[in-house]
C-alpha cells in the first residue's frame, strides 16, 4: 500500500465526526467536530490561489463530515485541500505528552538542514536559532534560497530535512524518499494526522505539531480565522514527536 493510500485507509476508519464549524483563513484552516475534536490545517501558499473559491466546491465542503473532507486530501484544489488537512488533524490528533520544540535546538550541531517549501516564519525562527540551513521554496528570493527541484542535488551535502505539509500537496516528497541513509528528517503541520507508524515506514524522524495551550481549540481558531499563520498563534504551542528508531536515539 502507498503512502497516500495508507494514510487515507487510516482516517477512513477513525471515528467520524459531524463537522460543526470550518473555517479556511489566509495562513491557515481550521475545524471543530461537534464531539470536540478539532484540528488545524495546512493553506497552500502561492497569494491569491487559496482565496479563489468554487462554488461546487464551497457546496460540498459543507456537506460533508469529517471523513468525508478527509478523502479530499488528495485534490489539487486549494479550498478542498485546506479543509482536508484540518479535518486529517482532527480525525487523528497529537498526543499531549510532546517534547518542547527547544529540545530540537541542539541537535543538528554543525550539520546543514535542508528547509522544503517552509513557513517564511519558521525560516526566521530556526534562523534565530542559528541553524545552518538552506531553503528550497520556489515562491521566495534570498541568500542560501534555491529552486525547489534542486533540493535532491544538495542532499549529500545536508544531514537534516525540514519538510512540510506542502510537500504531500505537490507530491514531491517521492521525488526525495526513499530517504538516504543519515539523514534525520523532520515533518513539520499544521494538517499532518498524527500516524507515526506510517511516518516512520516513510523516513519520517520527527513530527512537529501544534497543540492548544487552553481546554479547546477556539482561541487558535479565531487567531486562523483573522489571517494569522498558526506558527505564530500564541494560543498554540509546537510539539515534537520523535516517530522513527533514530529520532528516538538522540
Amino acid at each position: 500500500m502507498g503512502l497516500y493510500e495508507e494514510i487515507q485507509d487510516r482516517l477512513l476508519s477513525a471515528r467520524d465526526g459531524e463537522v460543526e464549524s470550518l473555517v479556511l483563513g489566509w495562513k491557515g484552516s481550521a475545524v471543530t467536530l461537534k464531539d470536540g475534536r478539532w484540528g488545524i490545517g495546512a493553506v497552500p501558499p502561492g497569494g491569491g490561489a487559496a482565496l479563489s473559491p468554487r462554488e461546487d466546491h464551497t457546496r460540498r465542503l459543507l456537506l460533508s463530515g469529517a471523513t468525508d473532507l478527509a478523502k479530499l486530501l488528495v485534490s489539487p484544489y486549494p479550498q478542498e485541500y485546506a479543509a482536508a488537512s484540518a479535518a486529517a488533524a482532527a480525525l487523528a490528533p497529537a498526543p499531549e505528552e510532546g517534547l518542547p520544540l527547544e529540545s530540537l535546538l541542539p541537535l543538528p550541531g554543525g550539520e546543514r538542514v535542508s528547509l522544503v517549501t517552509p513557513d517564511p516564519w519558521v525560516t526566521d525562527f530556526l534562523r534565530d536559532w542559528n541553524w545552518n540551513i538552506s531553503v528550497f521554496d520556489d515562491g521566495r528570493r534570498g541568500l542560501n534560497v534555491f529552486p525547489e527541484w534542486t533540493v535532491s542535488q544538495h542532499l549529500n551535502s545536508c544531514g537534516w530535512m525540514w519538510l512540510t505539509a506542502e510537500v504531500f500537496r505537490t507530491r514531491s516528497f517521492f521525488s526525495l524518499f526513499p530517504r538516504p541513509a543519515g539523514k534525520t528528517v523532520v515533518l513539520q503541520g499544521p494538517g499532518i494526522p498524527f500516524l507515526p507508524d506510517v511516518y516512520e515506514r516513510a523516513g519520517i524522524s520527527y513530527l512537529v505539531l501544534p497543540q492548544t495551550s487552553g481546554a479547546d481549540g477556539s482561541a487558535a481558531m479565531r487567531y486562523v480565522a483573522s489571517g494569522g499563520t498558526p506558527w505564530t498563534c500564541p494560543d498554540l504551542r509546537w510539539r515534537v514527536h520523535p516517530v522513527s528508531g533514530q529520532g528516538r536515539q538522540r
